[in-house]
């Protein structure tokens, strides 16, 4: 589709591939009961990796980075090895539907803002299926922030992502699939603005212009300036909240 060509153009030149930060990757890590002195961990979706190198810098472990995009692999092996971290983490080029690791493999499961490819309680189930006994799995999962948001939050939602809930029903849903909640935390705003839309924003005026007579593309660049504008008015009714669970 010609369209991720130019969605993959924007994120390679982010910071992060969506909200978070390394304040919140830390604080999810270190509510871990008893983690792994070495951990093996899974980081689906991985993106460039800001978190995966914050994971490699404070969990000792080995990671393996998943992401079906090589730009992104790419970016975050230049980094780790800028960082001195490149053999902590090993990437891997396959989609997170099509994953052939055995069960029960991983000491710890991450995806910040991906999991829902999956479906949120797909996703679940098919990493309860990766994880150790007493595994370790954290994820960012989009929710409603408030009991009752207002009707055009609800109207872009439903059009956009059907599977957002509140974060009471998420919580049953984690339970209901055979995980004891650790910690669960909404992230800030500024997850959101400074390592995400506000670098977006200062890129997409020079991609405009680069593409200036590609409909295509620009298509592509308003519906990223849409979607800015949108979480700046409505930012109070949903958001990211981080689970942090345990398999049963």
């Amino acid at each position: 589709m010609e369209e991720m060509k130019y969605l993959c153009e924007v994120y390679e030149l982010l910071p992060r591939c969506g909200p978070g930060d390394n304040e919140s990757t830390r604080r999810a890590f270190n509510s871990m009961l008893k983690p792994s002195a070495q951990p093996l961990i899974l980081d689906i979706g991985c993106g460039s990796g800001m978190q995966t190198l914050e994971l490699a810098r404070i969990s000792k472990g080995k990671i393996i980075a998943l992401d079906n995009h090589q730009g992104f692999l790419d970016i975050l092996m230049k980094k780790a090895s800028e960082d001195g971290l490149e053999e902590n983490i090993i990437p891997k080029n396959i989609s997170m539907l099509e994953m052939d690791f055995d069960p029960s493999s991983f000491d710890t499961i991450w995806s910040e803002g991906a999991l829902y490819c999956m479906g949120f309680q797909n996703g679940l189930k098919r990493c309860r299926q990766l994880l150790k006994d007493g595994g370790y799995l954290a994820v960012t999962e989009l929710v409603y922030i408030v009991s009752d948001p207002p009707i055009p939050v609800v109207r872009y939602w439903e059009s956009e992502y059907l599977d957002i809930k509140d974060v009471k029903s998420k919580v049953e849903l984690i339970e209901n699939e055979g995980f004891q909640l650790l910690l669960n935390f909404t992230l800030p705003e500024s997850s959101w603005l400074n390592n995400y839309y506000l670098p977006m924003e200062r890129e997409l005026p020079e991609l405009k212009k680069k593409y200036q007579n590609n409909k295509t593309a620009l298509g592509v660049f308003e519906s990223f300036q849409r979607e800015v504008d949108f979480y700046k008015k409505y930012s109070k009714y949903y958001g990211y909240e981080f689970f942090v669970m345990q398999k049963k």
